[in-house]
């Protein structure tokens, strides 16, 4: 009985035994798919490493940080099973990467900074992506590969380590991750903070009128956004301004080409108004390209 409630959590009878691995922890139930050959380096700074997590322990402290952020911070409303463990965890976790920033100089190899990575052919065997659960992605689906699509999500930041090195290293493994998988296109959700979309007229005013997706890669939101927060377009000097007031997470997405949903969707338990951002990788700013990239 058990084993077949689990099996329907995850999807596990639509699957073949050679096409994936599994095995059992008394709390989470962990699949993964069975991975290409291609091996992730490990990046090294002066202070810091990044990998991929490798063990269930390494992931439980990313979850332990993106709980610390997203409900202790941010001020999202965590299931009763949430609060208890202090765990930020969905059936995503079981099947994504997770790329783990690490202080060399904390003894206990303190994890100070994490981003989920979640290709496209993995998702489509695994229950999808997050992004799908808030907008309608089938013109990035109709037009790209599965094996190039890859979904970015719960970037989060020790609130100790937030002088902008650490969100540089993760972008630096996410370029290596894009060059290993062969990766087209970059999607996820971009957030304000909040429930209340009129307090950011403006700003989303501003990114309607200049940065939505072309239309043959819209991607419609499944709120029905019947909100009062659309204005007439701004002049230069105040779009500049705007600009300036983006929360840093999409400003990032948007100096390196990325584009926005033309509407939103409000999301009542993480007490988010989130974008759906999509970068085709072959449109990234020069600059940000040999940055990155080369």
């Amino acid at each position: 009985m058990f084993l077949n409630k689990v099996k329907d959590t995850v999807g596990l009878n639509t699957f073949k035994k050679d096409r994936m691995k599994y095995s059992f922890d008394p709390k989470i139930f962990f699949s993964k798919p069975i991975l290409p050959s291609n091996s992730f380096i490990i990046l090294e700074s002066e202070n810091y490493s990044i990998k991929l997590a490798e063990t269930k322990s390494e992931l439980k402290q990313a979850q332990a940080l993106r709980y610390s952020v997203f409900y202790k911070e941010k001020k999202a409303k965590p299931t009763f099973t949430k609060k208890i463990i202090k765990l930020d965890y969905d059936k995503i976790d079981k099947y994504a990467d997770h790329l783990i920033v690490l202080d060399k100089k904390n003894t206990k190899n303190k994890i100070v900074g994490t981003y989920r990575l979640i290709r496209g052919d993995v998702a489509k065997l695994f229950g999808g992506y997050y992004s799908s659960s808030e907008f309608n992605l089938i013109n990035i689906t109709n037009n790209y590969k599965d094996k190039h699509i890859l979904e970015l999500g719960r970037s989060c930041v020790h609130q100790d380590y937030r002088n902008g090195s650490i969100m540089n290293l993760l972008w630096k493994a996410i370029a290596e991750y894009v060059k290993l998988y062969d990766i087209k296109i970059l999607l996820g959700c971009a957030s304000f903070s909040g429930i209340e979309p009129t307090k950011y007229s403006d700003e989303l005013s501003y990114l309607r009128q200049n940065f939505c997706l072309p239309k043959h890669l819209s991607v419609e939101s499944f709120d029905k956004n019947i909100y009062p927060v659309y204005k007439l377009k701004e002049n230069n000097s105040n779009q500049l301004r705007i600009f300036a007031k983006l929360p840093p997470l999409l400003k990032g997405y948007l100096r390196i080409g990325g584009k926005v949903s033309q509407n939103f969707y409000v999301d009542h338990n993480f007490n988010t108004i989130d974008l759906c951002v999509v970068v085709n990788t072959s449109d990234i700013d020069e600059k940000y390209r040999k940055k990155y990239l080369n």
